[in-house]
Protein backbone atom coordinates (compact mmCIF):
# COMPACT_ATOMS: atom_id res chain seq x y z
CA UNK A 1 0.00 0.00 0.00
CA UNK A 2 1.03 2.94 -0.64
CA UNK A 3 1.62 5.68 2.22
CA UNK A 4 0.62 9.38 1.97
CA UNK A 5 2.17 12.49 3.94
CA UNK A 6 0.19 15.51 4.38
CA UNK A 7 1.68 18.95 3.04
CA UNK A 8 0.18 22.18 3.69
CA UNK A 9 1.02 25.36 1.38
CA UNK A 10 -0.38 28.47 0.21
CA UNK A 11 -1.39 28.93 -3.26
CA UNK A 12 -2.53 32.16 -5.25
CA UNK A 13 -6.26 33.08 -5.24
CA UNK A 14 -6.22 32.68 -8.80
CA UNK A 15 -4.60 29.14 -9.18
CA UNK A 16 -6.83 28.22 -6.84
CA UNK A 17 -9.75 29.37 -9.06
CA UNK A 18 -8.27 27.03 -11.72
CA UNK A 19 -8.18 23.96 -9.72
CA UNK A 20 -11.55 24.48 -9.52
CA UNK A 21 -12.76 24.60 -12.41
CA UNK A 22 -10.81 21.56 -13.56
CA UNK A 23 -12.28 19.81 -10.40
CA UNK A 24 -16.08 21.57 -12.22
CA UNK A 25 -15.33 19.83 -15.32
CA UNK A 26 -14.05 16.28 -14.03
CA UNK A 27 -17.43 16.16 -12.15
CA UNK A 28 -19.86 17.06 -15.03
CA UNK A 29 -18.30 13.52 -16.21
CA UNK A 30 -19.55 12.03 -13.17
CA UNK A 31 -16.39 11.88 -11.14
CA UNK A 32 -16.72 12.45 -7.49
CA UNK A 33 -13.44 14.51 -7.08
CA UNK A 34 -11.82 16.35 -4.35
CA UNK A 35 -9.45 19.14 -4.65
CA UNK A 36 -6.97 16.93 -3.20
CA UNK A 37 -7.85 14.62 -6.03
CA UNK A 38 -7.30 17.25 -8.87
CA UNK A 39 -4.03 18.40 -7.33
CA UNK A 40 -2.49 14.94 -6.90
CA UNK A 41 -3.52 14.50 -10.83
CA UNK A 42 -2.60 17.57 -12.01
CA UNK A 43 0.91 17.45 -9.73
CA UNK A 44 1.79 13.48 -11.22
CA UNK A 45 1.14 15.07 -14.62
CA UNK A 46 2.90 17.86 -14.78
CA UNK A 47 5.96 16.23 -13.26
CA UNK A 48 5.44 13.19 -15.77
CA UNK A 49 5.26 15.84 -18.58
CA UNK A 50 8.06 17.87 -17.70
CA UNK A 51 10.59 15.40 -15.96
CA UNK A 52 11.28 18.33 -13.74
CA UNK A 53 13.66 19.90 -16.60
CA UNK A 54 13.52 23.76 -15.69
CA UNK A 55 13.19 24.77 -19.25
CA UNK A 56 9.81 23.06 -19.47
CA UNK A 57 8.19 23.94 -16.17
CA UNK A 58 9.56 27.75 -16.50
CA UNK A 59 8.56 28.34 -20.26
CA UNK A 60 5.71 30.33 -21.32
CA UNK A 61 2.17 28.93 -21.49
CA UNK A 62 0.85 29.53 -25.13
CA UNK A 63 -1.18 31.70 -26.67
CA UNK A 64 -3.44 28.85 -27.16
CA UNK A 65 -3.45 28.10 -23.82
CA UNK A 66 -4.04 31.64 -22.78
CA UNK A 67 -7.27 32.08 -25.02
CA UNK A 68 -8.08 28.56 -23.58
CA UNK A 69 -8.59 29.72 -20.04
CA UNK A 70 -10.73 33.02 -20.84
Amino acid sequence: MDTSKQYSFRLPEKLIERVEQCAQEMRKTGLDVTRADVVRLLLNHALDATNCKLNLLLRPRSATSSAEQD
